[in-house]
């Protein structure tokens, strides 16, 4: 005769683990549903590319990374972070270039810590936007690979990206040549100080400097893709030659990564360095040499 037992019955076995769904189940999905109706969906790093934070200052200054806004204290938290520097007069034809945080002098880890009060706006980064591209393309040149388990996954530049930010660093380093040997020909339509002898002489000089320093910068942006001394030295006379005689003074500007922007910076600073050297030697007359004073003859001796 079987005996009836409460704990093996199907009903109340079915029961239980209904209420223990609706406890550990159902009221988290209900509290879920509650909170993405108070959140913007697509600003969920798991729904989507990669979440860039433009956190722009009360004085101007824009910063770009990963933001931590836990709602905690009176910062918030900027990881990766890159901004803006001044790049008035180079050839990118852009009024800023891109930095990345970590490299000033105190060497900053652990992200930067921003105060609320100091913020203006937060705005999200576009995927696709200029700031984004060179940052993608600034950690691909960095070897930097593209998280799988992460919150907010970091995005690293394609073979496309690179091709676009290499052929526009190039033309940068070109439109910095073509500036500089155009201002040395202006002088030379003044009239000079010294003979049109002594101007060629200069001027060429100039010339064979300046194509030096274009030369070491198309060398030093294959040295900053990874390629060895030798193949960057071969790459730099091979592209020079297809550069020459071409301004691209009607492209527009690209914001480069700032590896790339680095190389194009220190080439327009050696551009200028070596045209305010030869303008002197074109444009100041010489000092001329003080005739030597007549020694008198000693006279007789009385």
């Amino acid at each position: 005769m079987n005996l009836y037992d409460p704990e093996r019955d199907r009903v109340r076995i079915a029961g239980r683990w209904l209420r223990w769904g609706l406890k550990w189940v159902a009221v988290p999905a209900a509290l879920g549903i509650f909170v993405s109706g108070n959140l913007d969906a697509h600003a969920l790093p798991l729904l989507g590319p990669e979440r860039e934070t433009a956190v722009l200052f009360q004085d101007g200054q824009a910063y770009f990374g990963h933001l931590d806004d836990s709602g905690e204290g009176g910062t918030l938290l900027l990881r990766d972070a890159y901004y803006f520097a001044d790049a008035k007069g180079a050839p990118t034809g852009l009024s800023v270039g891109l930095v990345k945080r970590g490299t000033e002098a105190h060497e900053p880890a652990d992200g930067m810590r921003v105060n609320r009060d100091k913020v203006l706006a937060l705005e999200q980064v576009g995927p696709s936007s200029p700031v984004a591209v060179a940052i993608q393309a600034e950690r691909d040149i960095d070897h930097e690979s593209a998280s799988v388990l992460s919150l907010n996954r970091r995005t690293v530049g394609s073979a496309q990206v690179l091709t676009l930010q290499r052929t526009a660093a190039e033309h940068d380093i070109q439109r910095g040549y073509a500036a500089a040997t155009d201002q040395l020909a202006k002088l030379n339509e003044l009239v000079l100080p010294v003979t049109k002898a002594e101007a060629q002489v200069i001027s060429q000089k100039a010339v064979a400097d300046l194509r030096a320093v274009r030369r070491n910068a198309l060398a030093a942006l294959a040295l900053a893709f990874g390629t060895n001394a030798n193949d960057a030295q071969a790459y730099a006379n091979a592209t020079e030659a297809l550069l020459e005689g071409q301004t691209f003074t009607n492209e527009p500007g690209v914001l480069l990564a700032p590896d790339l922007n680095a190389v194009v910076s220190r080439a327009t600073q050696l551009y200028t360095q070596v045209g305010d050297v030869y303008a002197k030697q074109l444009t100041e007359p010489k000092t001329a040499s003080p005739s030597p004073s007549p020694t008198p003859s000693p006279g007789p001796r009385p």
